[in-house]
């Protein structure tokens, strides 16, 4: 039995060779085949735990960010609101008891209406910066004198300039009567948060606000404004973090400056809503630089906001 076996095998010899070749290269092929899948599902799982550590990341700094946010706006609401209601009991005791005079009146109510001011300012940018999150903010381009813009926006922080005894240089190179197509509150509120930031860290100084027009090698024009000033600068790190919002920097003059954090990160918002950029430079005591682009439309736009009014916005950036 095994010589008529083996006398078949060595008839057939060649196709018994070659079968056993090709079972090999199969073997291999499924050998390598399941390694390779191997390797993917290892590479895929790979990517999913670094995507777990990537979301654990995100939540971990979103916790954060809610934890800062907590903790500066409950300070921030309930210093006004303890202004408002003190005041206001004293006011009513003393009123009750006829001990105040009419000066004594007005005083205590500037400080109540103070307080409120403050309170609606705060309450203000929240909501506005929630709304420009959702993308909930819309355009409304108009023409207007450049001069016009930049003394709107000098006059509103001038008295925040003295107050700090800074001195404010105010450089407009363009013909003041130059006719710009722009949203002319949201550019305002742009720089006067990024002034009034400049001002807050910069006492007994001096700020240098200078504004051009320029056109792009596309040709398109872009309205340019620098911000500089000599207060106390930031560091590398600080940088990587100014525009986050309810971000404040553990400097005492920060402490004192006050606010949450909310300022710079609508400015930048807004810059991005308008196709504009923002760039800054700093360095920790040897003051910090904004450099704000905004293209600027040739014609009206048909985008309309809805949601800004002068008073609303005033209050909004005092």
């Amino acid at each position: 039995m095994l010589s008529l076996v083996y006398g078949v095998v060595w008839e057939y010899r060649g196709w018994v060779v070659a079968l056993t070749i090709l079972a090999i290269i199969l073997i291999i092929g499924l050998w390598q085949y399941f390694q390779h899948r191997i390797a993917i599902q290892h590479q895929r799982i790979r990517e999913l735990e670094q995507e777990l550590a990537d979301a654990r990341a995100i939540a971990s700094i979103a916790t954060r960010t809610k934890g800062a946010f907590l903790t500066n706006i409950s300070h921030e609401l309930r210093t006004p609101l303890n202004t408002i209601i003190g005041y206001s009991e004293l006011l009513q005791e003393d009123i009750l008891d006829e001990h105040l005079s009419g000066d004594e009146v007005r005083e205590r109510l500037e400080r109540i209406q103070a307080a409120a001011r403050q309170l609606l300012s705060l309450i203000n940018d929240i909501i506005e910066l929630a709304r420009l999150e959702a993308g909930d903010v819309s355009l409304n381009y108009e023409p207007w004198p450049i001069g016009l813009l930049i003394k709107e926006i000098c006059t509103m922080i001038e008295p925040l300039v003295e107050q700090q005894q800074n001195r404010l240089i105010v450089d407009v190179q363009p013909d003041p009567e130059m006719i710009v197509h722009i949203d002319r509150k949201k550019i305002r509120q742009v720089l006067f948060r990024l002034l009034d930031n400049a001002v807050k860290f910069t006492r007994q100084g001096e700020i240098k606000f200078v504004v051009s027009v320029r056109r792009s090698d596309d040709g398109t024009e872009l309205l340019i404004c620098s911000i500089s000033d000599t207060g106390i600068g930031m560091t590398a790190q600080q940088l990587d973090l100014l525009f986050a919002p309810f971000t404040r920097f553990d400097e005492p003059l920060t402490k004192r400056a006050g606010g949450v954090g909310i300022g710079l990160a609508i400015a930048h918002r807004l810059c991005l809503l308008m196709n504009g950029t923002v760039a800054v430079t700093s360095q920790s005591g040897n003051g910090t630089t904004f450099l704000i682009t905004l293209p600027l439309p040739s014609a009206q736009t048909d985008t309309h906001s809805d949601t800004y009014d002068d008073q609303t916005e005033l209050n909004a950036s005092s």
